[in-house]
């Protein structure tokens, strides 16, 4: 495995902690206003998340293929609208992380486009 799919594997690994502490917190908290459009989000996070994971076990995880970096620009886009829709639910540190996960794929995409010219 090169240093490319290494860092998508990991960020996908956080992108599903991400998930997973956004559902913990929404599972512990009242009805929340915006719950069904959060549980869709998270929902379609996961769903993207498992594409990656096929094409992981594959060994097709590279940023070469246009299918890995729509997939995966999909889970970022669906990472932000999670921390829309919860709220208070994403702290400083959640949110951290989700930061980490974008600029990761930015910099993939940007070394991507280095290597083009």
């Amino acid at each position: 495995m090169d240093d490319e799919s290494s860092l998508l594997a990991e960020m996908m690994l956080q992108a599903e902690v991400f998930c997973s502490r956004v559902e913990t917190g929404a599972n512990d908290l009242p009805e929340m206003p915006d719950r069904d459009e959060l549980r869709l989000k998270l929902g379609q996070c996961r769903g993207f998340l498992a594409q990656l994971q096929e094409r992981y076990d594959e060994d097709k995880l590279q940023m070469s293929n246009p299918l890995t970096a729509a997939t995966f620009r999909q889970v970022v886009m669906s990472l932000m609208w999670v921390t829309f829709r919860a709220g208070r639910l994403v702290d400083y540190k959640l949110f951290r992380k989700l930061v980490q996960i974008e600029s990761g794929f930015t910099y993939l995409l940007i070394s991507r486009q280095r290597g083009k010219s």
